[in-house]
């Protein structure tokens, strides 16, 4: 089985770290299964932040057993009767709920409202009864944060504003405001920070096999090697590219396509038996490491891990 290592060391530091950053109140992201580490770290969160923040009430909903701080919905969501949680709000069609944070749209065209319809908005507000709890944007990058956050300066003042995500809480106190949104930072991924989460899989069997031999699908071997299976596939996130383990003190790689279930590596000239672990990320290979050996962002890595994953808090 694919198993998850959440250090519970490294989550605390940069929760810390980032807590000396600011004078903001601090707001854990930890929407989609806080981003593959799980939502049970909430429980040894708790004392370090003041919130946190998730893409829907459902979500709510199950981060609830761990926390009894304020939630963010960010997305269009149900209610979920929770006098606590506080949901992004973009028009009169939010408004069945009684807590809203106003979603103000400054130019990243996601969602939100206009800057010049606020005013509107927060007259509906008041008319249905419906508290604003804070007024919020999201930067785009870094180049045009500095046109958005001129956009937001004069939104909802008179109440806690929040605009800043990891990368530009530590990129400029200037976005801090009233309250900061941290979501990959948290994770680790930053100066100054520690990656929380490692992936390590079983070696199942090793086998040698012959030059012409089928090696899973498709795939004929070009010359004699040895080859080990590792418990791990596409339900657990691995990507059909070609893929690299950290194994006996060597960077190895998959051979064939990935199965469903399991991978075949090349390990060849070395002492690999059943029973060893295969990292996937950890010491030896970060999580950016795997993101640009796909082709792709640390967030697409950490938010694939599969429901089957374990998880170990440690």
């Amino acid at each position: 089985m694919f198993t998850l290592h959440i250090g519970i060391e490294n989550l605390l530091h940069n929760a810390t770290y980032l807590r000396k950053q600011t004078s903001a109140a601090l707001c854990a992201v930890v929407k989609a299964n806080a981003y593959g580490h799980g939502l049970e770290i909430a429980k040894y969160l708790n004392d370090y932040v003041d919130s946190y923040a998730v893409a829907f009430g459902e979500e709510a909903a199950r981060l609830r057993k761990f926390t009894d701080k304020e939630i963010y919905v960010l997305c269009p969501s149900a209610d979920i009767g929770d006098d606590k949680v506080i949901y992004s709000a973009r028009s009169e069609n939010d408004l069945q709920h009684k807590r809203v944070c106003a979603k103000i749209n400054t130019g990243m065209n996601r969602l939100g409202m206009a800057p010049n319809e606020f005013a509107e908005f927060e007259k509906l507000c008041i008319s249905k009864n419906v508290e604003i709890e804070s007024v919020y944007t999201h930067f785009s990058d870094a180049d045009y944060a500095v046109v958005q956050f001129e956009k937001f300066k004069s939104v909802g003042i008179g109440y806690k504003r929040h605009c800043c995500a990891s990368n530009f809480l530590l990129l400029d106190r200037k976005y801090h405001l009233d309250m900061v949104r941290c979501g990959l930072a948290l994770y680790g991924y930053g100066n100054g920070l520690k990656p929380v989460l490692s992936a390590y899989a079983p070696v199942y069997e090793v086998r040698n096999v012959k030059k012409g031999d089928k090696i899973g699908y498709s795939l004929t071997a070009d010359r004699d090697m040895t080859v080990c299976i590792v418990g791990v596939g596409y339900a657990d996130s691995i990507k059909r590219q070609k893929q690299y383990f950290f194994i006996n003190g060597k960077v190895c790689e998959t051979v064939g396509n990935i199965c469903m279930d399991m991978c075949l590596v090349d390990v060849s000239g070395l002492n690999v038996k059943s029973g060893d672990t295969a990292e996937y990320i950890g010491r030896n290979i970060d999580g950016i490491a795997v993101a640009k050996q796909n082709n792709t962002i640390v967030y697409d890595i950490l938010t694939s891990f599969g429901s089957r994953c374990r998880r170990i808090y440690e």
